[in-house]
C-alpha cells in the first residue's frame, strides 16, 4: 500500500490494539482543522479491546441493577407480605449484606472499567473471582441448591468464559464447583437449616457449570482468533501484516511532518533513537 493512501484512511484495529496511542494521534491527525468557534469532538476509532471495555463496564452496570432489583426483592415482603418473592430465605441478614456488597462492587469495578487505572485481565479475574464468592452467600442464604439463586453459579461461569482466557475460564469453573459443594455440605451440618442431601442435583449442576465454561471459553477464543485473522487479508501473517502497518505508519508521520524525524517521533509516540532505528531497520528514508 502506498504512504500517499494513508493521508485519507483511519489504521487498522489491529494497530489500535497493539498500540492504541499511536493509531489516535494518527488518526487524529488526519482530521481536517476546526473552527476554534466550533469545535466539535473527534471520533475516537474503536477497536476489539475497547469494545471487551465496554462490555464488562455493561456487565457491571447489569450487576447494578441486579442488586437493586435484589434490594427491592427483600422490602417487598416488610410492605406487602403477599409479594414474598423468596419462599425459603433462611438467612435474611445474609441476603441483604451479601446484596448490598453486590451493589458495592458494581459501583467500583464500573468505575475502575471505566477509568481502566487496573490492568484488564487482573480486573475481570477479581470481578468474577468475587462474584462466584456472592453467588455462594446468596444461595446458601435462600436455602441452597434447590432455590432459584443458583443459577448464579450459571451466570457468572458463563459471563466470566466469555471475556476470560479458557485456562482462567475453566478455573473459574472449578472454583464454582467447588464452592457449590461446600455450600451444600456446609447447609447439611448447618442446625439452622434443615436440609437433605441431594447428590444427584450436585452432579447435575457441576456439570453444568463445567460444561458451560469449557464451551463458552472455547467458542470465545475461537471469536477472538477469527476476529483477528479477519484483519489479515490473503495469505499474509499476522507479523507481516504488523510488519507492513509499521512500515506505513513510519512513512506517514514523516509525510506529515514534512520529513521531519523528530516531529514524526513524537507524532507516533516514539523516542527519536527508536524511530531512527526503525527507518534504518525498513530501509526508510
Amino acid at each position: 500500500m502506498k504512504a500517499a493512501s494513508l493521508e485519507n484512511r483511519k489504521h487498522s484495529d489491529l494497530i489500535a490494539i497493539a498500540n492504541a496511542e499511536l493509531a489516535e494521534k494518527l488518526n487524529r491527525s488526519q482530521e481536517p482543522a476546526k473552527d476554534n468557534k466550533k469545535k466539535s469532538k473527534v471520533a475516537e476509532p474503536r477497536t476489539f479491546k475497547q469494545d471487551i471495555w465496554r462490555a464488562v463496564y455493561t456487565l457491571n452496570l447489569i450487576r447494578y441493577v441486579l442488586a437493586l432489583c435484589f434490594i427491592v426483592f427483600y422490602i417487598l415482603p416488610v410492605v406487602d407480605p403477599h409479594w414474598q418473592v423468596f419462599d425459603n430465605l433462611v438467612h435474611p441478614q445474609l441476603y441483604l449484606g451479601s446484596t448490598i456488597l453486590v451493589l458495592i462492587s458494581a459501583i467500583v469495578f464500573s468505575r475502575v472499567s471505566n477509568s481502566k487505572t487496573i490492568e484488564f485481565n487482573h480486573l475481570i479475574t477479581a470481578q468474577f473471582s468475587l462474584d462466584v464468592v456472592l453467588a455462594a452467600l446468596l444461595t446458601h442464604s435462600a436455602g441452597s441448591i434447590e432455590s432459584n439463586m443458583v443459577l448464579l453459579y450459571i451466570c457468572v461461569v458463563g459471563c466470566g468464559s466469555v471475556v476470560l482466557p479458557r485456562k482462567q475460564a475453566l478455573g473459574l469453573a472449578s472454583g464454582a464447583i467447588i464452592l457449590f459443594f461446600f455450600e451444600h455440605f456446609y447447609s447439611i451440618l448447618s442446625p439452622h437449616m434443615d436440609i437433605e442431601p441431594n447428590y444427584p442435583l450436585l452432579v447435575r449442576y457441576g456439570l453444568l457449570l463445567f460444561s458451560a465454561g469449557l464451551l463458552i471459553s472455547y467458542l470465545a477464543e475461537r471469536i477472538r482468533i477469527a476476529e483477528m485473522i479477519r484483519y489479515v487479508p490473503g495469505n499474509e501473517t499476522i507479523e507481516d501484516f504488523l510488519v507492513r502497518e509499521e512500515k506505513n505508519a513510519l512513512t506517514a508521520a514523516l509525510k506529515k511532518t514534512d520529513g521531519n524525524k523528530t516531529e514524526a517521533a513524537k507524532l507516533l509516540g516514539m523516542t527519536f533513537r527508536s524511530f531512527r532505528y526503525k527507518l534504518t531497520k525498513y530501509d526508510i528514508s
